[in-house]
Parts: structure tokens; C-alpha cells; sequence
């Protein structure tokens, strides 16, 4: 069997999220021949780092920015340089046996769709929507199945107009070392920081101070590829555990009491198999507001409200076992309601049907 599987690295969420489906393909048909590309990258490899360096400069510094472009592609279908994406699929799949075609990106989404319109494609596309907010981008005719996080999501596709028999509640997609990880007690109370999200925070330096301070908290910061980050945090925190780049993620946060990062859909996933209770930063783009609400919605962890007081209300939570212990409970019972279903097993439901 041959998938494509298109994403873009628009934040980490949507290249995450497409490896996590080709392990998931893999895992149940080893001889499958799965290619994940970046559909930027792919289409527009002389334009490709100049988009991805306008989009992070506007994330990091122009929040206001994203968020009111990011409700104009919620209310106005805009797929820019339409024509051009057809002509391009068209040429990498008009030879190729490709059996399944998958997006975790709506621009991807937007381009199969219009390509599978102007070319009369049949192949199957499939759309793993990467936060709980739905919002009209992701929506495009021709997709064949929706695979999303919550309940809340698939009332949203509903509303507008797609047929419940499309949509799969199956959780947001995540890599395969984060189901069932052991989960290690230790004796001391354990703090997991993920530092991408440290420089929202106007008094940093104040919270990691107080979280230095306090007797019995082991703390654990991962600063991923920032290096500048880690050299400084390390300096300032000796205390601290603070590592770079891992791909252990799994195993800290299944060893932690709490996790400290931003609303990001894929790490609150990540969160909720290994069981990790979560404290969320005070979110500032539009996806992440919903994906916080979703996590105090179903009691899966707080978010950080009152500036000045984030190390109190961190520290308060540590403590609280009995609390920590609902989360656990919650995010359990959160996995278990989620649809079985994967990618093949719709494929195989499909094929049969039209047999």
C-alpha cells in the first residue's frame, strides 16, 4: 500500500502529527510505503524558507497579527497560488500508485481537495485536524474522513456541514512511544518544563527562581534545539535539569507529577498517554485558547491566570496528590473514549463497501 502524507512545518504540531499516523500506518502493515512531505518545501522549494520565516516571526512577535489573520481564513476560503499546487500534484501523482492521501495541514487539505476537483482523482483523503478548534480552513470537499480530537470538534465540523458519518473522534495523532509508556514514581516531586514557551512569560526569571527554591521539587526543563536557552538556563539553574534536543520526551513526562508548556495540541495529547497532569501558560493565539479551555473543560489540568502568582499556583497544585490523581483519572477515561478507528482500518471499511 502507498500513502502521501502532506503536512508543513507551521509550528511542530503538523509534522509531528504526520509522523505519528506513519507510525500508526506502519505498526499495522509493516510493507506499506509511507512519505511524508512537506507541502511547501515540496511545491515551492525556492520560496519555502522565506513563508516559514514570515510565519515564525509573526508567531513569536505579532501574535495580534496571526490571530486576525488566522479568523479571516476561518470566514473566507483563500487557497493562494491555486492553479500553480494542481499542475504540481497533478505531476507527482498522475504516475504514481499512491492509494491514500493524508493531511495534518489545512493548506494541504485545501490543495488535495482542489486537485482531486479539477482532476476527477478518486483517491481517498483523509484530514487529521491537530488542535480541538475547527475552524473553516480545515474543511475542504472531496475529504473523505476527518479524524479529530474531541467530541467538541466533531460538533463543529457538524455545524458546518459535513456528514457525522465522515468525521472520527480518535484523538489527536501522536507518536507511538507516548502510549503506553511506564510510568516511574519517584520520591521527590517532579516538575517537567518544556521550554519553547518560556519567553511568553514577562517574569520568567521570577517563577524559575521560586521553583529553585523550593525543597523536594525536582525540575526538568527541555529547551528542544534552542541551545541559547538551554546554555542560559543551565547557568542561571544548576539545580535544574535542563537538556536540549531528545527524543525521550515520552519517557520525562511520564516520570513527572505536572507539566509546565503551552496549549499546543499535540503536547496536550501527548500529555493525556502518559498520564501527565498539565499547567498550561497563559495562551495567546486563537488555536491554543481552545485547546486550554478543552483541557480545563475536562479537567485534565489548569491554566496560568493570575500574573505575578504563576510559581503559587504551580507549587499549590504539586502538592495537591489528590488532585494530580483526578487528572490522571480523567485523562484516563478521556483515552478510552476515544474511536479505535485508524487511517487503515477506515481504508480497509471503504474498500469493502465499494466492493
Amino acid at each position: 500500500m502507498n500513502v502521501l502524507i502532506f503536512t508543513g512545518h507551521f509550528g511542530q504540531g503538523h509534522i509531528a502529527a504526520a509522523q505519528a499516523v506513519r507510525q500508526e500506518i506502519l505498526r499495522q502493515d509493516p510493507a506499506a510505503c509511507v512519505t511524508i512531505l512537506d507541502v511547501v518545501e515540496h511545491c515551492f522549494p525556492q520560496l519555502n524558507k522565506l513563508v516559514y520565516g514570515c510565519f515564525d516571526f509573526t508567531v513569536n512577535y505579532c501574535a495580534g497579527v496571526y490571530n486576525f489573520l488566522n479568523r479571516m481564513a476561518g470566514r473566507y476560503s483563500c487557497t493562494p497560488m491555486k492553479g500553480t499546487m494542481i499542475q504540481k500534484l497533478d505531476a507527482l501523482l498522475r504516475d504514481s500508485r499512491t492509494d491514500l492521501l493524508i493531511s495534518t495541514l489545512p493548506l494541504s487539505s485545501q490543495y488535495l481537495s482542489a486537485y482531486k476537483r479539477a482532476t476527477g482523482s478518486t483517491i481517498p483523503l483523509y484530514t487529521y485536524i491537530t488542535d480541538i478548534q475547527a475552524h473553516r480552513e480545515w474543511i475542504a470537499p472531496g475529504t473523505d474522513c476527518y479524524f479529530v480530537g474531541d467530541e467538541a470538534t466533531r460538533l463543529q465540523l457538524l455545524r458546518q456541514g459535513v456528514p457525522g458519518n465522515r468525521i472520527v473522534v480518535s484523538g489527536i495523532p501522536v507518536r507511538q512511544e507516548f502510549h503506553r509508556p511506564m510510568r516511574r514514581v519517584s520520591s521527590q516531586r517532579e516538575l517537567l518544563v518544556m521550554g519553547g514557551g518560556l519567553g511568553l512569560i514577562p517574569n520568567a526569571d521570577e517563577l524559575l527562581s521560586a521553583l529553585a527554591r523550593e525543597p523536594d521539587l525536582h525540575v526538568t526543563v527541555i529547551a528542544g534545539k534552542n541551545e541559547e536557552l538551554r546554555r542560559s538556563l543551565a547557568a542561571s539553574y544548576p539545580a535544574f535539569q535542563v537538556i536540549g534536543f531528545t527524543d525521550q520526551v515520552a519517557g520525562y513526562m511520564a516520570r513527572a507529577d505536572l507539566l509546565l508548556t503551552k496549549a499546543g495540541g499535540i503536547t496536550t495529547f501527548e500529555a493525556i498517554h502518559t498520564g501527565t497532569p498539565l499547567c498550561l501558560l497563559h495562551p495567546f493565539l486563537m488555536q491554543e485558547e481552545q485547546n486550554a479551555a478543552y483541557v480545563q473543560r475536562h479537567g485534565f489540568g489548569m491554566v496560568l491566570e493570575d500574573k505575578g502568582q504563576e510559581a503559587r499556583q504551580i507549587l499549590d497544585l504539586l502538592r495537591d496528590k489528590a488532585q494530580l490523581a483526578d487528572m490522571r483519572r480523567k485523562m484516563a477515561g478521556a483515552l478510552r473514549s476515544l474511536d479505535q478507528v485508524t487511517a487503515l482500518d477506515r481504508y480497509a471499511g471503504e474498500q469493502e463497501a465499494a466492493c
